[in-house]
């Protein structure tokens, strides 16, 4: 078991409620540290977090699953005590084009699509069985650092195939940036998905916490608090001042005035507000962080009376719906653990400058809800008994040619400040498995250093 905290023990502060932040201060807290979590929202648990239906059941802001490779979020649960509470549940994908849902869950299904000829099909399919041969161990994956998705998949798809199916799925997800991404990060979503069927014709698995994932948040945060660990919600960070001489290496600055001492800081928060922490950043390690080029995501949730579709994940290859994904996350979970409701998140990720960003929850609505009909002609906007809209600035970074080369150290070159954000889980873009991993990581390597004398 960790140490309890005491008077001698290293001050850490640890910047970011999210995820990575909480298991970050919970394992820095189990080895001795005293730890003081900041977090600027009122909820803890980031874009995981949840929220009460009226209903009284709980739901995600942003839509979230796990798959049976997390083992860094499953391990944690079981540790927690919480693992009873994860559920693995068959599921169902659909591809959306020209105005027809067709089922994607299975190999099989991918050769099956009637608006390509045959020997695209069987060209997909083969392409589809190759990049999931490559692994995350072997490092093959690596040469598909230096080749955007764009140009790779046109060119072994074929040019019709590509515009049907993976170019248009770039195009809803990415928009004009699609060109720019790299192949990299296109087998891995390829290879992820493949993990989490029990075999190679059978269908995918995923993973939900029975009650949401404010479950694990919750647990997290008390098993924190029960370690000596300081939560402060409601106020972020808006300065890290640096000592050369002093008793402390840092005082945090908060936007509530009050300041704090510490030996540590860990910033688990999007790479470019770290540089609004600490200006004179050194100019590599700020050319690294300032690299990075994050995309936003709205999300808006529609509570329905009925069904739209029977598909729990249905990607968009038509162009006429401006959204990156529909999901039917009734058609995951029971309607009746929701009080019979329906409940349909429809995404769109998106630079800040989209014209969704500054609309009302209600222009989104007269822009948003008319295009469902594409998916369901018989659907009507008195389906609809309530509406959310969530909105996340830096939801994801987005992976370019090189990646790896861009990615920030977790050691900084300020001595003292870790860093551990979704920058930093390449070939990964977002997850909270990996958020989960870079908790675990950050305490480790920070532990190293202690021991090592150069923390």
């Amino acid at each position: 078991m960790g140490q309890s905290p005491n008077d001698e023990a290293r001050r850490t502060a640890v910047i970011g409620g999210g995820i990575a932040g909480l298991t970050a201060a919970y394992r820095l807290a189990r080895q001795g540290h005293r730890v003081t979590l900041w977090e600027q929202d009122e909820q803890l648990g980031g874009l995981a977090a949840a929220f009460e239906l009226p209903s009284g059941a709980e739901i995600e802001k942003f839509y979230h699953h796990l798959f049976m490779s997390d083992r860094a979020i499953i391990e944690l649960m079981e540790e927690l005590g919480i693992g009873s509470r994860l559920r693995w549940i068959d599921s169902n994908v659909g591809f959306f084009y020209d105005g027809r849902i067709y089922p994607l869950t299975t190999a099989t299904d991918l050769i099956r699509l009637p608006f390509i000829p045959v020997v695209d099909r069987v060209r997909l399919g083969l392409i589809t069985l190759y990049l999931q041969r490559i692994s995350t161990s072997s490092g093959g994956w690596k040469r598909f650092e230096r080749v955007t998705a764009w140009e790779w998949l046109r060119r072994t798809a074929g040019q019709r195939a590509f515009n049907r199916v993976w170019g248009a799925q770039l195009r809803a997800k990415f928009g004009p940036r699609a060109p720019e991404i790299a192949m990299a990060w296109f087998w891995n979503k390829i290879f992820l998905r493949t993990q989490s069927r029990p075999g190679l014709l059978a269908r995918e698995q995923l993973g939900y916490i029975d009650g949401s994932f404010n479950v694990l948040i919750d647990r997290l945060a008390d098993a924190c608090r029960e370690l000596g660990v300081d939560i402060r919600t409601g106020t972020g960070v808006e300065a890290l001042e640096r000592h050369d001489e002093s008793a402390s290496q840092f005082t945090l600055v908060g936007a509530d005035g009050r300041r704090d001492d510490a030996d540590i800081v860990v910033a688990t928060i999007p790479s470019p507000l770290i540089m609004r922490l600490i200006p004179d950043m050194p100019a590599a390690y700020a050319q690294q962080l300032t690299s990075m080029i994050y995309q936003g995501a709205i999300v808006i949730l529609l509570q329905l009376d009925r069904k739209l579709s029977d598909i729990y994940w249905l990607n968009i290859g038509d162009d006429r719906l401006p959204f990156t994904g529909i999901i039917e996350h009734t058609n995951l979970l029971d309607p009746a653990d929701y009080g019979g409701a329906h409940l349909v998140y429809v995404g769109k990720y998106l630079d800040w400058d989209h014209p969704f960003v500054t609309m009302t929850d209600d222009e989104l609505r007269h822009e948003v809800v008319p295009k469902l009909r594409l998916v369901n002609p018989g659907f009507d906007d008195s389906w609809i008994e309530r509406m959310w809209v969530f909105r996340a600035r830096a939801a994801q970074p987005i992976v370019t040619l090189e990646y790896s080369e861009k990615v920030p150290p977790h050691r900084s070159p300020v001595a003292g400040l870790y860093v551990a954000n979704m920058s930093q889980i390449y070939p990964e873009d977002r997850g909270t498995n990996y958020a989960v991993d870079l908790g675990n990581r950050i305490a480790e390597i920070i532990d190293e250093d202690l021991a090592a004398g150069s923390a």
